[in-house]
Parts: structure tokens; C-alpha cells; sequence
């Protein structure tokens, strides 16, 4: 989508009248990881000896 204004308006009003789009993207793969890497990292250091 990138950072044209349009075109992220367009696509939150189909995402906000469309509930099965809406449906369809919440359930997609994050491809940043699940966002508990920084409680891992400490543990990790925590545990080090």
C-alpha cells in the first residue's frame, strides 16, 4: 500500500463496510513474529551464568 493517502483511505472504508475482508486479512500470517521477542531476550540474559 505504501504511503499514498488515497489509496489507505480506499483500503481502511473496505476493510471498515466489508466484514468478511475485514475477516479475511485479521487472520493473516505476521511476518514479524509473534511479538514476544523482547520478554525471550531477557529471559535468555537472565539465565546466563
Amino acid at each position: 500500500m505504501g504511503t499514498d493517502k488515497d489509496l489507505i483511505v480506499s483500503e481502511t472504508l473496505n476493510l471498515l463496510n466489508n466484514s468478511d475482508r475485514f475477516t479475511e486479512m485479521s487472520k493473516l500470517h505476521n511476518p514479524y513474529g509473534d511479538g514476544k521477542a523482547c520478554h525471550r531476550i531477557v529471559e535468555f540474559i537472565k539465565n546466563q551464568k
